[in-house]
């Protein structure tokens, strides 16, 4: 059998080779259907890469450090937390800055209030009861302090006493100058309000005065008042 060509076709009446692509026998003059052609079977389609981008090596590994070091930041942060809280409980409410000043909220706010406290203890008195404001005013005071203080009051002593003066003085603002765990100087403003048997009306005295402090082991106390004019 002769082999068809790729443009022949066999007759499906006679048999015989025409041409594909004819529509009627050229022997036996028959209709011919028309060729179906097959469909080639599709090519398998290639594998395409994914388009998720892979995350890179080195970034996910930075993120990692980045992470690392935050944490142990944290770790850190909370260890010198904890040690300042333990030293505070173990030595007190002092905290000292390298530079010897004191810092921290409630260190300096014991000073102001310390400054305060005896500043009104100092200039505060009354001629019914002299006596006994002198001991409370000069059981915070150092022993320097205390002398100037007990030569004030022995001249006014006499006159106090004579025409009854109180003298009442409150401390309404304050500022540190400088403070250290030691020794402290704080800007103190205050008002004093004077009255006499021999007059009927009060008297009002506003002075800024400037407050020194020194501490040891224990309170602090008054050494030094300056009268700023």
């Amino acid at each position: 059998m002769t082999k068809l060509k790729r443009d022949e076709r066999v007759c499906p009446f006679c048999a015989e080779t025409i041409k594909a692509a004819a529509i009627r026998c050229r022997y036996c003059q028959a209709d011919l259907p028309p060729v179906v052609q097959e469909e080639a079977p599709p090519k398998p389609a290639a594998e395409t890469p994914a388009t998720t981008p892979r995350p890179r090596r080195g970034r996910s590994l930075g993120l990692q450090s980045w992470l690392t070091v935050a944490l142990a930041a944290l770790v850190i942060v909370a260890a010198v937390g904890v040690g300042v809280r333990w030293w505070r409980a173990d030595h007190g409410t002092h905290a000292v800055a390298p530079s010897g000043q004191l810092v921290g909220e409630d260190p300096r706010t014991q000073v102001l209030v310390a400054a305060a406290d005896l500043t009104q203890r100092t200039l505060s008195y009354d001629y019914r009861t002299l006596p006994n404001d002198m001991q409370v005013a000069r059981a915070r005071m150092t022993p320097s302090f205390r002398k100037e203080y007990y030569a004030t009051m022995a001249q006014i002593k006499a006159n106090t006493v004579k025409n009854k003066i109180a003298l009442q003085a409150t401390a309404v603002s304050s500022a540190i100058i400088h403070a250290t765990e030691h020794r402290a100087s704080v800007l103190v403003f205050v008002n004093q309000t004077t009255s006499a048997a021999a007059s009927k009306n009060q008297q009002l005295d506003q002075s800024r005065l400037v407050v020194t402090l020194t501490r040891g082991e224990g309170d602090w106390a008054m050494s030094k008042l300056t009268a700023l004019g």
